[in-house]
Order: structure tokens, then C-alpha cells, then sequence
């Protein structure tokens, strides 16, 4: 069934459409969607040419957000490295000693 209603889209469902992706009828799905591209040059005239790219822009984004459906990007690990341990004088380098010097 096909409704309107903001739907939670899981793993089963990541699952299952990169499975339709990857079937022969899937396989079709995006190059036909990307032939029906609206013409990005259909007139002269700057303000078409304005608009026909902002439509460009908005078909390509659907297209990127199909695709991210079925293969989300990896999520980048952070790679900054956190604080050092709170004793080890040495990295914090502010001059102040913790550990004591007895």
C-alpha cells in the first residue's frame, strides 16, 4: 500500500530495496528515472536556464537520496583524539604538575 504518511524506514527496508536495486528490473530502475532528466538548456534565456538548473539539481538530489536508501554512506569515525589522561603531565603541557614529585 502506498500512503502519504511519514513512514520509519528501517534496515529490513534498506535491505529489501537494494535487493529490488540489485534485480534485473532494479538495475533498469535508475538509468530510466536519470534518461528522464529534465533539459538543462531549453532556452536562451538566463531566467529558464536559472530555473531549469535548479530542477537539474533537485532530480539529480532525488536520485542521490534513492540511491542513500539502499546504500547509506559509511558513517565517518571521529578521528580527533581526545583528552589525555588526566596524570600524564607531559600532554597536558600547561605547566601544572599533578603527579606528585616526592
Amino acid at each position: 500500500m502506498i500512503t502519504n504518511q511519514q513512514l520509519d524506514w528501517d534496515t529490513e527496508d534498506q535491505a529489501l530495496f537494494r535487493q529490488f536495486l540489485e534485480s534485473r528490473a532494479g538495475q533498469h530502475l535508475i538509468p530510466k528515472i536519470a534518461d528522464s532528466l529534465p533539459p538543462l538548456l531549453r532556452g536562451g534565456e538566463t531566467n529558464s536556464i536559472l530555473i531549469a538548473n535548479g530542477m537539474v539539481l533537485g532530480y539529480q538530489a532525488a536520485i542521490a537520496t534513492l540511491l542513500a536508501l539502499a546504500y547509506p554512506p559509511p558513517i565517518e569515525k571521529d578521528n580527533t583524539p581526545g583528552y589525555p589522561a588526566l596524570d600524564d603531565d607531559d600532554a597536558w603541557g600547561d605547566g601544572n604538575k599533578i603527579k606528585n614529585t616526592l
